[in-house]
């Protein structure tokens, strides 16, 4: 079974992954300001979050890309 099988399309699955993204970004934010996280630490967490919002930004990209040719 695939993760994000149960959701409705691909543009709920893009918006979840954006908001993931978001989510690590912000608690790695927290975490290292905090003093709870070392810099390499958040350095990792930073490219999840970049890896999670570039895919979930793509997603949605090619969803409302499709417009169509008028060049025909």
């Amino acid at each position: 079974m695939k993760i994000g099988s149960k959701l409705p399309n691909r543009a709920n699955r893009a918006q979840l992954l954006l908001t993931i993204g978001t989510g690590i970004f912000a608690a790695g934010a927290m975490g290292f300001i905090a003093g709870y996280l070392s810099q390499g630490q958040t350095s990792v967490l930073g490219a999840l979050s970049l890896i999670l919002t570039g895919v979930g930004s793509s997603m949605k990209r090619v969803k409302y890309s499709g417009a169509p040719d008028s060049t025909k």
